[in-house]
């Protein structure tokens, strides 16, 4: 049921044909009951009708090929297809980095908390190792005041790293409702 639920949301807000879609959702609903982002494990989750394991796997590198993803109609539509409206939610603001090899990967993440339900909405790649600044927070949250607006936010948490006069300046002159310690 939600599968259809999803297909349908991302069909009218991506504007993607229906089949793109389809293997879109089963990706996603894949990576959420496996726990796990290799293609193998995400192949389970495909229709049955996609054949073996070989075509399974070439669809998704496929997909990720010569798909473009505009990932704020994905949280919206992702969203909307769990909830059918924007609900009020507590965002989280942290960062999260490990090595690939000898390749640093530092990501700065905005998740939305509804319920008991916690999901990545927005992110950005750091060129850098260590913080943020307050310029790529501030971008977090204009991308999610342009998808969502400020209105749904009950709360806004963040690590004590995520300081300055200017990052606080901005969430305090957006009303958004920040937790300090």
């Amino acid at each position: 049921m939600i599968l259809k639920s999803f297909v349908k949301t991302l069909t009218q807000t991506l504007d993607w044909h229906k089949e793109r879609c389809e293997t879109f959702s089963s990706l996603v609903l894949g990576l959420i009951s496996q726990g796990n982002v290799q293609h193998h494990a995400l192949s389970l989750s495909l229709p049955t009708s996609s054949g073996l394991l070989k075509s399974r796997l070439e669809r998704i590198r496929r997909f990720f090929a010569y798909q473009e993803i505009d990932y704020r109609a994905f949280a919206l539509a992702m969203v909307l297809a769990v909830f059918k409206k924007v609900p009020k939610m507590h965002l989280i603001l942290d960062r999260t980095n490990w090595k690939f090899g000898k390749k640093d990967i530092n990501y700065l993440v905005l998740t939305g908390t509804i319920g008991p339900v916690t999901v990545p909405l927005f992110w950005l790649l750091l060129d850098h190792q260590g913080c943020s600044d307050a310029s790529q927070r501030i971008h977090l949250l204009k991308q999610f005041k342009e998808t969502f607006g400020l209105d749904c936010i009950l709360s806004f948490t963040a690590d004590r790293e995520f300081v300055g006069k200017e990052w606080l300046s901005y969430l305090y002159n957006h009303g958004i409702p920040f937790l300090s310690a």
